[in-house]
């Protein structure tokens, strides 16, 4: 029985060493798309895993090869999807063959029937709001498998072996998820922290600048009103307004740089969601329909939280308005309002089948000055995060390019 801890605690050892390495080079984080390069990576680390837990496996076992192998290959095809997981497959498949012995067919059995499982609930794990329970689904239907393709092929092993051995694997399948879905809220965390730092900045750069530049701003605007009004001059005439209208979008930036750092808790109250979302979307049809776009709002329950309404409004307008432009034809924009993953939330999540985002503009959503418009000042989605955030809220994008954009307010409910 000792015999199996040594083999066994070094497997789970490297597992853990080898995805804290692959997280410091490449941080896990939430992706519903993951490019052919991310892909081919994920399949070679995976590999590695893979081929270091084969080199430390059980022994005195006569031509049976028991290790841990397996856990890096639903791993990667669960986070990385089908070409990943092919080529951890793959890889373990030849090595095993490679070594031999008369249960070597039975190896690239496990492993292909891991594969095939890992692939199948990849793309409800994508979708689903509560990992945990395709992960525990995933492990529990590999293991009943597992064990039967054991008790079926091979010949019956010491009576001590299959609960030791089985127990490690659900150990260590499950603190290796355990890890991988902390690294990745610990990085999502990080990643806020410094666009939160981002926020300040900016929030201290509009404190110190901006009455400075609104007071000669509204003396040069009446003095323009002024000279256009009694003027004879046809090009004053003609340019004067496109000038006003110009010193009324500076003067439109710099009081949107304002609300960043404009407290407005004293304004919270509790308020019915479910009518400021259903007010937000016959507000926004209007412009939908001009634009040939189709929203359809769906309520799953009452909910009622501590805020503003004007600035959730506000918020919601923009997010809507955001989704009606990315959509170049005929479209449809769903609204959800839903219980969210966390006890105590709630979902508002806005998804449009517009023409998505690159993963390079997907992690810039929300930076100072950062827009795919070409007349837009990225100022709107940086202060609907904001805005978010002051009632302690949380908003993510998720987005394909050339399939659409979801967008998810998570909100704290009032009890």
């Amino acid at each position: 029985m000792l015999d199996m801890a040594r083999p066994l605690l070094i497997n789970i050892a490297m597992l853990f060493s080898v995805l804290f390495i692959w997280n410091m080079v490449m941080p896990f984080t939430r992706s519903s798309s993951i490019n052919l390069k991310v892909k081919l990576i994920f399949g070679a680390v995976s590999s590695l895993m893979a081929l270091l837990c084969m080199l430390f496996p059980l022994e005195k076992f006569g031509d049976t090869v028991f290790d841990l192998r397996v856990v890096p290959l639903i791993l990667v095809t669960i986070y990385g999807g089908g070409l990943p997981g092919f080529i951890c497959t793959a890889t373990i498949s030849f090595t095993r063959l490679s070594l031999g012995g008369e249960y070597a067919w039975v190896g690239v059995l496990i492993a292909i029937v891991g594969f095939i499982i890992a692939y199948c609930f990849n793309g409800y794990f994508q979708r689903s709001i509560r990992k945990w329970k395709v992960i525990l689904l995933t492990g529990g239907i590999f293991l009943m498998a597992y064990l039967t393709i054991v008790l079926l092929f091979i010949n019956p092993l010491e009576s001590y072996f299959y609960p030791i051995y089985f127990a490690a694997f659900a150990i260590a399948y499950f603190m290796i998820f355990y890890l991988t879905e902390r690294l990745v809220i610990i990085n999502i965390q990080l990643q806020e922290t410094v666009y939160l730092e981002k926020l300040s900045v900016a929030g201290k750069m509009a404190a110190a600048i901006a009455h400075e530049i609104r007071n000669p701003l509204t003396t040069v605007r009446g003095l323009l009103q002024f000279i256009a009004t009694d003027t004879k001059d046809k090009k004053v005439q003609n340019y004067a307004p496109l000038m006003l209208e110009e010193i009324d979008r500076t003067n439109k930036i710099i009081t949107d740089y304002l609300m960043l750092i404009k407290p407005s808790k004293d304004q919270y109250e509790a308020m019915d969601l479910n009518q400021v979302v259903k007010d937000t979307t016959d507000l926004i049809a209007v412009l939908a329909s001009y634009h040939a776009v189709e929203i359809q709002y769906e309520e799953k329950d009452d909910f009622r939280i501590l805020g503003n309404p004007q600035e959730l409004k506000q918020c919601l307008v923009n997010l809507m308005k955001n989704a009606i432009e990315a959509i170049e034809e005929d479209g449809i924009i769903q609204v959800v309002l839903q219980y969210g993953i966390k006890k105590g939330t709630v979902d508002i999540v806005i998804s449009d089948n517009g023409v998505g985002m690159r993963k390079e503009d997907l992690e810039k959503v929300g930076l100072p000055f950062y827009t795919t418009k070409s007349k837009g000042t990225g100022l709107g989605t940086m202060i609907t995060n904001r805005l978010i955030r002051n009632i302690g809220g949380k908003i993510n994008y998720t987005s394909t390019e050339g399939v659409g954009t979801t967008v998810t307010v998570t909100l704290l409910i009032t009890v």
